[in-house]
């Protein structure tokens, strides 16, 4: 025990307190993290744990708290009048607004230790640390682990998890296991039933979801192959392929076909590109495809059986396909899953590695530099388009130390705002349009000026490719004309009312203040009286973006 009236230096006590708890373990740890903070944490500092494991994870968490002592002069210490530090810690993912469930929470004026027990998989936990002079958090781990700042942690999520990588991997190898086995067959037979067993997920047979799983898988398949070709699959590919899946729906191979053989179609049916096909001529054309498609599928059945020709063929491009995959394995084993679960089909949801989905990420940061502004200015801090390239999840996150920013994010197909909650922009999915999004953000500053300093956008997704810009670099510099003007009361409640005109067209950000801050207004821009965008506000209203078009181009149209 310590004396109230005895002093030693906070790392001592706590190192004290660790090792009298550590030497009493029946075995000791590999990996040790640890985050100390001797400033006023009365706030809350934030920290982020990422473990990843194919077995189950074991972590000891040790904190200390540096807490004021009340002296009242007493010959005992009341415990109401000490202030404690407060760990919580929770799972946490930064696409999801709602807070995480609660794994861990501890009170303490001094120093405790428990071990916290995590299951198989990639875990993303946030501690919330908050102690009136100071903390100390050593982690101690038999698997290794990232803890420390958000920038320290979110670059190992854009990793595959292992289980996803070890499920991946699997998977390439009962199609390598296929390849092998193709002529001998009591063994393609076993290899095939084992390829099943792997890529369809646990209590999947027997179930509705099986037939379109297995189109994925098929369809997933073929896109591995064209990626190893160099995406023009040459026939024999196409063939192999029809031979190991027996699938001949699979659309995108139809598809090639039909492209491979547009200039055989130009060069010898030129005759029927202005004409109607009689009803004699429908009905020939229907019997030779059925004649021809009765061949094929029996062709492709007959490569199935060893001490064929068609099956040494088959094999013989099975296995030089094999070879190419094997120089990159890993890689195309995470190709191959990743696609199927691209797919959004149920089915993905059975695998096991699909929970760690929801810590899997992909991020890119956009800065800016922003010069010094004096006090009560409003302020463009970052606008720019993003073009997405596909429906997809996005999560903006900013970054600054302006007391007041915000950032706006407008659909320029619909001129529609993309949602708030708590004055952030919501994590939604952003469908695909022609224009892009306009990412925008505002700065006040209030009574006091703000120093230069850096802005900083991040956008978050949970896999590439990512939204980009809709030009090569980020412009931080912006024109800016400002009117300022008295209200006159009028009946028709209208502050003002300006025409403008458009030499060039281009993008703009318009934006009003009043002196008075619980007014309440409505800002309209009308293209021959009918309003084509409006926004409302109390003492203040912005319209992030707009494009103004130039009257040439108005004329023109």
């Amino acid at each position: 025990s310590v004396s109230r009236k005895t002093w030693i230096s906070f790392e001592d006590f706590c190192v004290c307190f660790q090792n009298l708890y550590v030497f009493h373990k029946p075995y000791t740890y590999a990996y040790n993290y640890q985050k100390t903070n001797f400033k006023s944490t009365d706030d809350r500092v934030f920290y982020y744990l990422l473990v990843d494991s194919l077995m189950p994870i074991e972590i000891l968490v040790s904190f200390s708290a540096l807490v004021r002592w009340d002296d009242t002069g007493g010959a005992k210490q009341e415990c109401s009048s000490i202030s404690k530090g407060v760990l919580i810690v929770e799972h946490f993912s930064w696409k999801c607004v709602t807070p995480g469930k609660l794994v861990l929470k501890m009170h303490t004026s001094s120093t405790k230790a428990t071990v916290l027990n995590l299951p198989v998989g990639r875990h993303v936990l946030l501690f919330t640390v908050s102690s009136p002079i100071g903390h100390h958090i050593h982690l101690c781990s038999m698997v290794p682990c990232v803890f420390g700042e958000e920038d320290a942690v979110m670059p190992g999520l854009e990793k595959e998890s292992y289980r996803f990588i070890e499920q991946a991997t699997a998977i390439l190898k009962a199609v390598g296991n296929v390849v092998n086995n193709f002529s001998s067959k009591p063994e393609l037979s076993k290899a095939l039933k084992e390829l099943e067993l792997t890529h369809c997920p646990p209590g999947l047979h027997g179930t509705g979801m099986a037939d379109k799983h297995f189109k994925v898988f098929n369809s997933s398949l073929w896109y591995l192959i064209k990626y190893v070709l160099g995406k023009k699959a040459p026939y024999a590919y196409k063939f192999a392929f029809r031979s190991f899946t027996l699938d001949f729906k699979d659309t995108e191979v139809s598809e090639d076909d039909t492209v491979s053989s547009e200039s055989c179609e130009k060069n010898s049916l030129s005759s029927w590109q202005n004409r109607t096909p009689t009803s004699e001529e429908e009905a020939a054309a229907l019997k030779i495809q059925a004649i021809w498609r009765g061949t094929y599928v029996r062709k492709v059945l007959n490569s199935r059986k060893p001490g064929t020709k068609e099956n040494t063929n088959v094999k013989e491009t099975l296995q030089k396909l094999w070879t190419a995959i094997e120089l990159n394995f890993e890689q195309c084993a995470v190709m191959l899953l990743r696609e199927m679960f691209k797919s959004n089909c149920k089915s993905m949801e059975k695998f096991p590695c699909y929970e760690d989905e929801s810590c899997k990420i992909s991020f890119a940061d956009y800065a800016v530099v922003y010069a010094d502004q004096p006090p009560n200015v409003w302020f463009v801090v970052f606008r720019e388009i993003f073009l997405v390239p596909e429906d997809m999840l996005i999560v903006p996150k900013v970054y600054t130390t302006i007391p007041s920013c915000r950032l706006h994010v407008v659909d320029n197909d619909t001129l529609e705002e993309m949602p708030h909650v708590f004055f952030k922009v919501a994590p939604r999915i952003y469908p695909k349009n022609k224009k892009g999004y306009t990412f925008m953000a505002e700065a006040h500053t209030g009574d006091l000026p703000v120093a230069a300093g850096r802005w900083r956008l991040r956008l978050i997704g949970s896999h590439s490719p990512l939204p980009f810009l809709s030009r090569e670099a980020v412009n931080n510099v912006f024109s800016t004309k400002e009117i300022r003007e008295y209200y006159i009361p009028n009946d028709r409640h209208v502050m003002f009312r300006y025409s403008v005109k458009v030499t060039a067209s281009h993008i703009a950000t318009v934006q009003v203040q009043t002196s008075k801050s619980d007014v309440f207004i409505k800002l309209e821009v009308l293209d021959n009286e009918e309003e084509i965008v409006s926004v409302t506000g109390k003492g203040h209203a912005v319209i992030p973006a707009f494009k103004f078009l130039s009257n040439e181009t108005l004329l023109s149209s």
